[in-house]
């Protein structure tokens, strides 16, 4: 899998460590919106194609919250099945200079040096 930037494998992995970062596990979420902050300006589209997938495999939960006087689509990390996401937030750290993390998501493995 390439997580060279401008990919969709890097954009899922993008939004899986912000979730994850920012503990957005079950009732703590983010509004969609907010996910692309931080991302490269020419490949922010990719953002939404990357959360669209990552909710089909059931990795992001999307739910709809009341922020003041209106409401948008927030996202939360689904605990259980971040396990199966941990190449892709594993493969973005790695590109990124982040260590990874072990597989119960706690500890760290050490940053390989090339």
């Amino acid at each position: 899998m390439v997580f060279k930037l401008g990919t969709l494998a890097h954009a899922k992995g993008y939004v899986i460590n912000k979730l994850f970062e920012q503990h957005r596990f079950g009732a703590s979420h983010l509004p969609i919106h907010l996910l692309q902050k931080g991302y490269p300006c020419n490949w922010r589209h990719l953002i939404p194609e990357a959360i669209d997938e990552l909710k089909k495999e059931g990795v992001v939960r999307i739910q709809p919250k009341r922020t003041g006087s209106d409401s948008s689509d927030h996202a939360t990390l689904v605990w259980s099945k971040l396990g199966k996401a941990r190449a892709l937030l594993n493969g973005f750290r790695g590109k990124e200079g982040l260590p990874r993390l072990g597989e119960d998501l706690r500890t760290f493995l050490p940053i390989k040096s090339h």
